[in-house]
């Protein structure tokens, strides 16, 4: 064995392990899925919008104090469960009549 040989193999025993790497993952709400009976309609970041046929429609989330406004209220949405991705599903109500369909502007305070 050569001095090369000897050197590469001292290293390759006596080398000290990496550590592992750190994986930081985003803590906050990536998205907002809104589940609901097709049609029924709601505002979410200043857009107005209606649950498609699939039953649901996911957003991604603006990154401010979040509101949805349906049904003439305005309700906060951090209070719905997270999942592990960061998605919070939220459930939008039909309207109860025909001019509860008209969503307010959402309140950003």
């Amino acid at each position: 064995m050569n001095i090369l040989h000897a050197i590469t193999l001292a290293a390759l025993l006596h080398h000290a392990p990496a550590a592992a790497p750190v994986v930081t993952c985003h803590t906050g709400t990536v998205s907002y899925k809104f589940v609901g009976t097709p049609g029924a309609t709601f505002t979410y970041a200043g857009a107005k919008y209606s649950v498609p046929q699939s039953g649901w429609i996911e957003l991604l989330a603006d990154g401010g104090k979040v509101y949805l406004a349906a049904n003439g209220r305005s309700l906060p949405l951090e209070v719905w469960p997270i999942d592990a991705f960061g998605t919070r599903t939220v459930p939008v109500q039909p309207p109860a009549t025909a001019n509860d369909n008209i969503t307010p502007n959402t309140i950003n305070n």
